[in-house]
C-alpha cells in the first residue's frame, strides 16, 4: 500500500504498525538507534536494514 494511505486512516495504519517488531541495532561508532521490523509470513529469507535521514537527525 503507498505509505499516504496507511498515514491517512488511523486503522490501516494500526494494523499494519501491529505487525512490527521493535529492536535495536549497534552502529559501527557504538550509536544504537531503535528499528521495526517487519517479517514476512512463511520461509525466512534476507533482509535490508534501510536507515533514512531526516534533516540531519541521524
Amino acid at each position: 500500500l503507498p505509505l499516504a494511505t496507511v498515514l491517512a486512516n488511523p486503522r490501516l495504519a494500526a494494523a499494519v504498525s501491529a505487525g512490527l517488531q521493535e529492536v535495536e541495532a549497534k552502529l559501527a561508532d557504538g550509536t544504537t538507534v531503535k528499528d521495526a521490523l517487519a517479517q514476512p509470513q512463511g520461509q525466512a529469507k534476507g533482509s535490508i536494514l534501510l536507515i533514512h535521514e531526516w534533516r540531519g537527525l541521524i
